[in-house]
């Protein structure tokens, strides 16, 4: 079974896990996985949970997804309406209906507390390690991973409140600006050379 939480290193076989992994890439792989498990669960019902939350999330993909580079105006407004509106409906649907999805993923009544609640675990973690990022000076892939996650709804409002009811903006920033200036391809290069040795 293909593990997607290992490393190259580990997937070639040329490190035992008990042996070689140093601890850091065990709590990497820890919280890349609670960002599968537990974080992405919590994005949906907050950004599909009223109609106009639904529309400005289809907006905001269009906008980050350069639709407008791959599609006709027409089918644009046409993912972006429908779909909305589909989302809407299904979230209703199992969401306060069935509460099959707040069952399942353990979310609270009002799912904005339960996004406020999760992301506040990831920074109660990095406070506690005492860096700027969860790999230190520069980040790891957990830190990427958390990221891109937050970066799928950073044009809502659910992004906007998570900002306001949290500490997040500040490590969100730093991330912003080193995956910008592609501040991970450092780790990248640094794991194919530990893999090729």
């Amino acid at each position: 079974m293909w593990n997607s939480y290992l490393t190259l290193r580990e997937r070639t076989g040329n490190m035992t896990v008990s042996q070689d992994v140093p601890g850091c890439l065990i709590d990497e792989r820890k919280w890349r996985k609670w960002v599968d498990d537990v974080l992405v669960h919590v994005l949906s019902p907050n950004v599909y949970r009223t109609p106009q939350e639904s529309l400005q999330a289809f907006k905001w993909f269009c906008k980050v997804g350069n639709w407008e580079e791959h599609f006709a105006k027409w089918e644009q407004l046409l993912v972006i309406y429908v779909g909305a509106a589909a989302m809407f409906f299904f979230f209703f649907f199992f969401f306060f209906i069935g509460k099959n999805l707040k069952r399942r993923h353990q979310l609270k009544d009002d799912v904005r507390e339960s996004f406020y609640e999760e992301v506040n675990v990831w920074l109660k973690a990095l406070k506690k390690k005492g860096t700027k990022f969860m790999g230190g000076d520069e980040p790891n892939l957990s830190d990427l991973a958390v990221y891109g996650v937050l970066t799928a709804v950073e044009g809502c409002d659910a992004f906007e409140d998570l900002k306001n009811n949290t500490k997040v903006e500040s490590w969100f920033k730093s991330m912003k600006e080193t995956v910008k200036f592609h501040g991970g391809s450092n780790l990248i290069a640094q794991r194919v050379n530990v893999a090729d040795a």
